[in-house]
């Protein structure tokens, strides 16, 4: 029988690609639940939407705006225009 060899390349790969599907994994569920809340209060199909598309998205904290690297940014781009 002929010797498995695998390689670091592939690894690598391998390993990439079972992280990605543990995020994507993770984003189902998070997704999934939003929906599931969404469902009993939201009251149209534009808010369920806006409720589910935000899923993933989690608060801005404290030490965020104190982070050196984010001090600068613009938190709330939409109130600029």
């Amino acid at each position: 029988m002929e010797e498995w060899k695998i390689t670091p390349e592939e690894l690598i790969r391998l390993r990439e690609n079972c992280l990605q599907c543990i995020r994507d994994g993770e984003l189902y569920q998070l997704r999934n639940d939003a929906k599931l809340r969404a469902v009993y209060n939201t009251q149209s199909y534009e808010e369920f939407k806006d409720v589910v598309d935000a899923a993933h998205l989690r608060p801005v904290t404290r030490s965020d705006k104190a982070n050196a690297n984010t001090k600068n940014r613009l938190w709330n781009s939409a109130a600029r225009d």
